[in-house]
């Protein structure tokens, strides 16, 4: 097999820019079908993307014999039910994260993929861009020396969307799990899973403080990985302003970085003074990195950082800290 050829179960506005078109410019892949329940906007996005076939039933797209592997791009509360769909055609899975609703859910799937022997990947593609490479690269080069401690805070105001009827599914625990920071807060955590982890202790706690949807707007914890690296978190989704920073504290310097802006600047503290390093500008499609290396791992030419485990432990952790 030269080329892998994708199938996209729940073709919606993640796919549009941000992953869709990587399917189709990642090398030696192909977008052959995609599928939505409502069969006019499934035709729509094939017309627009010049896919050549859409299915408004998933099941049609798993059988599909031009399907080789599926990314799977739906709400997280059918993230399962699609895997082990996929999983029992014997048909490799990218999914959107979080893997499940729960780490129950996300355990099940892992092990549900690994009795089949299917490929199961998670969709934290923070782990390919060139930015968070460069972060890993600078830590484990030894320059902040031993890591003592790691802190996470991520501010945002109420997103429009959210301000009425409920807010949007993001913030519905029956679709997405949980509130933002399943959604958002989630890359922070996975990449410290990836470059200190895995975290073997994690507690916390969630509340809703402004009232403006079922789903927590607020999560803080804390956090020990398996060598003993120390870690807090605050994640706050009804402030007044956007803003966040990582910050990882070594004997010998440290580290800064925004998680959710992939073009900031780093930032390296050590005694001799403050650099700002700059990083490259992010790709037009900026999951296009992590794709290639999903494509790459299954025709054998290498491997990828995101994994359904990865994907799994990064949502036992949250669980943890929400308290749950």
């Amino acid at each position: 097999m030269h080329t892998i050829r994708w199938g996209i179960i729940g073709c919606g506005n993640v796919t549009e820019v941000k992953s869709g078109p990587g399917f189709q410019k990642a090398q030696g892949s192909e977008l052959v079908a995609v599928m939505r329940r409502n069969g006019e906007l499934a035709k729509d996005y094939a017309t627009r993307h010049h896919v050549p076939t859409w299915y408004d039933d998933a099941q049609k797209l798993i059988d599909d014999p031009q399907v080789d592997a599926i990314y799977i791009a739906t709400h997280p509360d059918s993230h399962m039910e699609y895997v082990l769909k996929a999983a029992e055609a014997g048909k490799p899975v990218y999914c959107e994260k979080p893997l499940g609703i729960s780490y129950a859910q996300s355990r099940e799937m892992v092990a549900f993929c690994k009795k089949k022997n299917v490929p199961l990947f998670s969709a934290y593609y923070r782990r390919a861009l060139p930015k968070y490479i460069q972060i890993k690269n600078i830590i484990d080069s030894g320059i902040l020396g031993d890591i003592r401690y790691v802190s996470v805070e991520m501010y945002q105001s109420i997103q429009e969307e959210d301000r009425k009827n409920g807010g949007s599914w993001r913030v519905k625990p029956s679709l997405s799990g949980g509130g933002r920071f399943m959604d958002v807060g989630s890359h922070a955590l996975d990449l410290v899973n990836w470059y200190l982890g895995p975290i073997t202790q994690a507690q916390g706690s969630a509340a809703n403080q402004s009232k403006m949807y079922e789903a927590e707007d607020i999560v803080c914890g804390n956090w020990m990985t398996e060598t003993n690296i120390l870690g807090s978190g605050i994640w706050c989704f009804n402030t007044f302003k956007d803003e966040d920073q990582t910050t990882i504290c070594g004997s010998e310097a440290q580290l800064s970085y925004s998680v959710l802006n992939v073009e900031e600047p780093i930032v390296l503290k050590t005694r001799a003074g403050i650099q700002k390093l700059e990083v490259p500008k992010a790709p037009d499609h900026v999951a296009q990195m992590l794709i290639q290396t999903v494509v790459d791992e299954l025709l054998g030419k290498g491997t990828c950082p995101s994994t359904g485990e990865t994907g799994m432990q990064t949502d036992w952790v949250m669980e943890k800290l929400q308290g749950r």
